[in-house]
């Protein structure tokens, strides 16, 4: 979509560096997957942090980034000089939110458009299907599918668009797969679980709740299994990604932009809120969850009914609520019910 477009489409940015005749912009994206000809969002300090942080990480990037105006206006001289030098465009606006809101339907249309996800892609003629796949009667399968050998797929599942499923997959009876998801070899996704749903994303203007829009897709590794009536939703611009071998209970939410490492272990009714990103082998017990934004490092482990509020190093092992080391969160409760049965015995 061409620079000058993006100008049109909202009125309130400004150009603040860039060709608006000659230069588009291919893709929003998120600040872990910076490239050439694509468009990240800078609402605040905390955004920039990061944006910054990437940049230097890969100096040979140039995208071009979306900057909050108020933002921009309090920053030296010297970084605002860094953020011209690194990146090809800058654009300047005074509500970010509402700026992604405007822009991400745009590119959500200009994506989706001619995708035909009311006719079967075998009767269009547009599917790519090993000859071994086993499909039940009733299962629809969405246009420029690409599914290898040996993959099972149960009665009223539905696959939309540009799917991709890896050799021995089983897809189990009612289970929903979004468009643009890719799902891995040996995986087993059972019954009524949905792939690639939108994030629960909006930006309140005071009036209303206003969508962005979501497009990111998911990918799933080699031999995951996902159990029944779970959600991984689709990333917004980048995919919600579930590494290879990790194991998912019933009833389990992962929100859009996740990133879960290989091995990750999730008990049921859990719910990692999004853009969080679990490290290998992290485990969550049953009923425990996460807020948004959150990390957890290598082979953490988080007790059931545990709410993480904050980001832990690799190795530690959470409880209570908010969580906190397990044995401090042990010894508080011992404390507090020390403290509460010696006040019942001065009562009597």
């Amino acid at each position: 979509m061409q620079l000058h477009t993006l100008l049109k489409l909202d009125p309130t940015l400004s150009l603040l560096q860039g060709d608006a005749e000659a230069f588009s912009v291919k893709r929003l994206t998120s600040f872990d997957d910076l490239s050439p000809e694509a468009l990240c969002f800078v609402k605040n300090r905390k955004f920039a942090e990061v944006f910054k942080e990437k940049l230097e990480k890969k100096t040979e990037l140039k995208p071009s980034a979306l900057i909050d105006q108020k933002y921009w206006d309090k920053l030296s001289k010297d970084e605002q000089a860094f953020f011209k030098s690194r990146t090809e465009s800058l654009i300047l606006s005074p509500d970010v939110p509402l700026s992604m809101v405007i822009l991400s339907k745009a590119f959500y249309e200009e994506k989706f458009q001619g995708l035909q996800n009311l006719i079967d892609g075998r009767q269009l003629g547009s599917t790519t299907i090993d000859p071994s796949v086993e499909i039940s009667q009733g299962a629809f399968i969405g246009p420029d599918v690409v599914i290898e050998e040996n993959v099972v797929i149960h009665s009223g599942v539905r696959i939309l668009g540009r799917c991709f499923i890896g050799a021995g997959t089983v897809i189990y009876p009612n289970t929903v797969i979004y468009h643009h998801v890719k799902i891995g070899k040996n995986c087993r996704i059972h019954s009524q679980s949905s792939i690639g749903a939108d994030g629960f994303g909006y930006h309140f203007d005071g009036k209303q709740h206003l969508k962005i829009w979501h497009m990111g897709g998911v990918e799933i590794s080699d031999d995951v299994e996902i159990g029944a009536c779970s959600a991984i939703d689709q990333g917004t611009f980048t995919p919600t990604l579930i590494g290879q071998g990790s194991k998912i209970d019933n009833h389990v939410q992962i929100g859009h932009n996740c990133q879960l490492g290989m091995g990750v272990i999730i008990c049921g009714h859990v719910a990692i809120g999004g853009s969080s990103k679990l490290g290998n082998f992290v485990v969550f017990g049953g009923k425990s969850g996460m807020g948004d934004g959150m990390s957890l490092g290598d082979g953490c482990q988080v007790a059931g009914g545990a709410l993480v509020n904050c980001d832990w190093p690799a190795g530690t092992v959470l409880g209570g609520h908010p969580a906190r080391p397990l044995k401090e969160w042990m010894k508080g409760l011992a404390t507090v019910r020390k403290l509460s049965l010696a006040r019942e015995e001065r009562s009597s």
